[in-house]
C-alpha cells in the first residue's frame, strides 16, 4: 500500500510541477533565453516520465498479462524511452550550463538557435534510435547473445557514463564554485575601493553564476542518488550475479519518479530567473487578494 500512496504522491508533483514550469517559460517572454529552453525540453521529458512511468505501472498490477513489466513488456520500452530523453536532456544541460560557467564569451558566439535545437533533438531522437526501435525486436528474438550485448550497450550509454560524467562535473563545478567564490571577494574589494556605483552590479553577476553552478551540482548529485538502485538492478540483471528484492525494486522506481518530481523544485529555488517570476507570481496574488 505504501507504495502506491508514495508513487502517486511523486507522479502528481511530477506532473503539476514540470507542466508549471513549462507553461511559465513559456509564457513569460523576459524567460526566453537559450539556458531556459533546455529546461523546457527536460521539464517536458520529466513530465512523460510522470504520466508513463508510475500510471502503466499500477495498471500493470491489475492486468499483469496484458501489460507486462518486463524487458519484453511495453511498460518498460515506454516509460524507460521518457527516462532515457530526461537523463540525455539533463547531460545537455548540464553541458551547456558548464560551457556557460567556464568560457562565457565563447558560449555567446557558439550557441546558436540552430545549435539549441540540434543539441534538443538529439536528446530526444538518441533514446529513440539507440534504445526503443531495437528493444522492440531484440527482446522479443530470444536471443541470449544479442540481449546480452544490447543490455551492455543501453546500461553503459544511457546509465553508467552519465553518471560517471556527472561526478566528474560535480567535482569540477566544486572548484569552479570556490573559484568564483575567491575572485568575488577580491573583485568586490577592488570595486569598493574605487567604483561604488558598480559594486551591485557586480555582486548580482557573481550571485547568477554561482546560483547557475549551484542549481546543476544539485540536479546531477540527486540524479546520481536516484539511478544507483537502477545501475545496481541492471548490473545483476545482466551479470547474473544477484537478485534484487521486490522491496529494492519498488525503491528504485519511487526513485526515478522522485527524480524527475524534485527537478522543478530545483528551478524554482537556485534558477534566479525563474525564482524572480514565482516572486512575482506570489506578490500578485497577494494584491489580488488584499483587494
Amino acid at each position: 500500500m505504501w507504495f502506491f500512496i508514495v508513487g502517486w504522491l511523486f507522479t502528481a508533483l511530477c506532473v503539476l510541477e514540470n507542466a508549471f514550469v513549462i507553461y511559465l517559460i513559456i509564457t513569460r517572454p523576459q524567460l526566453h533565453v537559450t539556458a531556459n529552453w533546455f529546461v523546457v525540453s527536460l521539464a517536458l521529458a520529466d513530465l512523460c516520465v510522470g504520466l508513463s512511468y508510475f500510471p502503466l505501472l499500477f495498471i500493470s498490477s491489475f492486468f499483469p498479462s496484458e501489460l507486462s513489466v518486463d524487458h519484453s513488456g511495453l511498460w518498460f520500452k515506454i516509460s524507460h524511452t521518457f527516462l532515457y530523453s530526461s537523463t540525455l536532456n539533463l547531460c545537455v544541460m548540464t553541458a551547456d550550463r558548464y560551457l556557460g560557467v567556464t568560457t562565457p564569451l565563447k558560449y555567446l558566439l557558439r550557441m546558436t538557435k540552430k545549435r539549441l535545437v540540434y543539441l534538443i533533438s538529439s536528446a530526444w531522437i538518441t533514446p529513440l534510435i539507440l534504445f526503443t526501435l531495437p528493444c522492440v525486436f531484440i527482446y522479443s528474438s530470444g536471443n541470449e547473445l544479442f540481449i546480452f550485448g544490447f543490455e551492455m550497450l543501453r546500461v553503459s550509454i544511457f546509465q553508467l557514463i552519465p553518471s560517471i560524467l556527472f561526478i566528474f562535473v560535480i567535482c569540477r563545478l566544486c572548484f569552479i564554485a570556490r573559484d568564483i567564490s575567491r575572485k568575488e571577494s577580491v573583485l568586490l574589494a577592488q570595486i569598493r575601493f574605487n567604483f561604488q556605483p558598480q559594486l551591485n552590479v557586480t555582486r548580482k553577476k557573481c550571485k547568477e553564476k554561482k546560483a547557475s553552478v549551484n542549481m546543476i551540482i544539485f540536479i546531477i548529485l540527486f540524479f546520481v542518488l536516484c539511478h544507483i538502485g537502477g545501475n545496481l538492478r541492471c548490473f545483476c540483471y545482466v551479470f547474473k550475479t544477484c537478485t534484487v528484492s521486490d522491496s529494492l525494486k519498488r525503491i528504485i522506481h519511487i526513485s526515478f519518479v522522485a527524480n524527475s518530481a524534485v527537478n522543478p523544485l530545483v528551478y524554482a529555488v537556485l534558477k534566479r530567473d525563474i525564482k524572480r517570476e514565482l516572486i512575482k507570481i506570489y506578490a500578485c496574488s497577494r494584491e489580488i487578494n488584499i483587494f
